[in-house]
């Protein structure tokens, strides 16, 4: 089974998180954080007023967090 094979439990934004943490390339790194990002936001966003969401929105938090810590440590360099 590859990573493509894999069924996400959140597909409007976890495809492109995944996109970015499995980036090798640093100069397509960036856009694939930013993209993530704004994919993760949007998803907060839609779910702000949501009773049911709670799951999702922890997941969300840590995927932005990780790509925080990521973006952090690519601009370290």
């Amino acid at each position: 089974m590859t990573m493509k094979d894999v069924v996400l439990k959140y597909p409007t934004w976890k495809e492109r998180y995944r996109a970015a943490v499995t980036e090798t390339n640093l100069t397509l790194l960036r856009q694939k954080i930013a993209d993530a990002e704004g994919a993760v936001m949007l998803r907060l966003m839609q779910l702000e007023n949501s009773a049911d969401g709670h799951p999702e929105v922890i997941a969300l938090t840590d995927a932005l967090t990780a790509l925080k810590i990521l973006e952090q440590t690519i601009w370290a360099e």
